[in-house]
């Protein structure tokens, strides 16, 4: 067993037998996103805005680019170079446009700051943090966290945003669209995606969560190295697999409802005029980077 998640089908087996496996249920688990999971200076009691707007034009902007969408799943971050406001640019590895699921869910964040940044010529975005801690795999660093590299203390997006004071947890049942989620399957691997939208049993959209909930559309990159890559798949709570989905509406089953936010880790990335440092310490923090595992974010889903 992992310190961060729980695999495979031990995890599920101990899940059920606690009872935290909940398809149809309503979490248990509070809610978490309130001003003070971003820190000091956030107004008192008032949820952090979300910035679910530049997310959602975001991934429209991916989807619909030939050069990035579509162009494979591998073990690389980001189809390009992102413009990352005057500090530069975050360099995409060798392998471009080949980028896997956790790189994915940062790259729609960078290019979503960079569409908020044009909108309302903020800096903000690229100042508030070093941009060094966007680049490394320290387990300290935000895209260590977004990685989950070994020491990191995050499960996922929610964890890395909210640790940064750059967002707030929220339960499953509280999703927005443009919101993000990690989670894991019942075989022993896990994704990072963008939530997009509830699914019936039978895969159609549902505008709320209600108890009809089985499964979230959603938006990664995933696949294999050269059919795969950035696009959309239908995720379906295990043991929920429909077999009459239409085509062209891939499918991802076999994924663990869970109350823990370690096993279904799930959060937003707020506006940046509300971001606070919640430790204004560990900007300085270094360490060694951490390992990224392959093995868990192999990029399979059921249709591949």
């Amino acid at each position: 067993m992992k310190t961060r998640r729980m695999r495979g089908v031990a995890a599920l087996t101990i899940l059920l037998a606690a009872g935290s496996l909940l398809p149809g249920c309503q979490s248990t688990r509070p809610e978490s996103g309130t001003a003070a999971d971003l820190g000091p200076g956030a107004a008192a009691g008032a949820a952090p805005p979300r910035f679910n707007e530049y997310i959602l034009r975001a991934v429209d902007l991916l989807a619909n680019d030939p050069n990035r969408v579509g162009r494979g799943y591998g073990p690389g971050a980001f189809t390009q170079d992102l413009g990352f406001g005057d500090q530069g640019v975050l360099t995409a590895s060798p392998k471009v446009p080949q980028t896997m699921c956790v790189a994915a869910q940062l790259e729609v964040l960078v290019e979503a700051l960079r569409l908020y940044s044009t909108d309302k010529t903020d800096p903000k975005p690229y100042t508030f943090l070093p941009k060094k801690t966007w680049e490394r795999l320290g387990p300290k660093d935000l895209r260590g966290e977004f990685w989950l590299v070994s020491g990191a203390n995050s499960s996922g997006a929610a964890d890395a945003l909210t640790n940064r004071g750059m967002g707030a947890k929220v339960t499953f049942e509280t999703l927005k669209p443009g919101d993000f989620v990690n989670f894991n399957r019942a075989n022993g691997s896990g994704h990072g995606v963008v939530f997009l939208n509830y699914l019936d049993r039978a895969g159609n959209e549902l505008p709320n969560f209600s108890t009809d909930v089985a499964g979230f559309k959603y938006f990664s990159s995933q696949g294999k190295a050269t059919t795969g890559g950035l696009g959309y798949r239908y995720a379906f709570f295990h043991p929920e697999c429909p077999n009459n989905l239409p085509p062209g509406k891939q499918r991802d089953c076999g994924v663990i409802r869970s109350a823990s936010q370690r096993m279904l880790n799930t959060g937003y990335a707020a506006m940046p005029t509300s971001w606070r440092h919640k430790d204004p310490a560990a900007l300085a923090a270094t360490a060694p980077e951490g390992k990224f595992d392959e093995g868990y974010f192999t990029g399979e889903t059921t249709d591949e």
